[in-house]
């Protein structure tokens, strides 16, 4: 059969053209997928979203907090005074707010990072964890933290203003304080 009008052969009406799916040559519409007659009889277990528990109290919070906060002033006036013990007054209290922030960081985030407490909240069977999914903390989580109780006692005039309900630093920047056998 010839197409007079573009003078070109016209292929007939079931006739596989080339480069098309397999499905779109067939001359009948595609079977449906085959479907086994019993399903399964076991249903596939859905993944449950982890089990973080609950976190510690006011109580132990205060006392690992006043405990860290002591060893970090201590440490940081003792190396400050190794670092600065001839200078002035005024460098010696600047070295003295940089000691005690450095081993401020370094007791705080990186205890937190790497060995999921500090000294206090070991102390205290304490432990940090992510309040998704109670995994290990992350660097930045733990320097947001950090900066946040850097921040907790200047605040307390200022919420005492507002007259806010509830501690906005509690469970602060996706962390939790969580006892140790809970972790069990």
């Amino acid at each position: 059969m010839i197409d007079y009008q573009r003078q070109q052969p016209v292929p007939p009406p079931h006739a596989p053209q080339p480069y098309q799916p397999y499905a779109q040559q067939l001359p009948y519409p595609n079977p449906q997928p085959y479907q086994h007659p019993h399903p399964h009889p076991y249903p596939y277990p859905q993944p449950q979203p982890p089990a973080v528990p609950e976190a510690v109290g006011d109580e132990r919070r205060m006392l690992f907090a006043t405990i860290d906060g002591t060893i970090t002033v201590v440490a940081g006036f003792a190396l400050a005074l190794r670092i600065a013990e001839d200078k002035s007054t005024g460098t010696f209290w600047a070295v003295a707010a940089a000691c005690v922030f450095g081993v401020s960081f370094l007791h705080h985030v990186l205890g937190a990072v790497l060995f999921r407490t500090t000294v206090g909240k070991f102390l205290l069977l304490t432990r940090v964890v992510r309040e998704a999914d109670g995994g290990r903390p992350r660097f930045w989580q733990a320097v947001r933290r950090w900066l946040l109780g850097l921040t907790w006692l200047p605040m307390q005039p200022v919420w005492s203003l507002f007259g806010s309900e509830g501690d906005p630093y509690e469970d602060g920047c996706g962390l939790r304080y969580v006892r140790r056998r809970d972790l069990r």
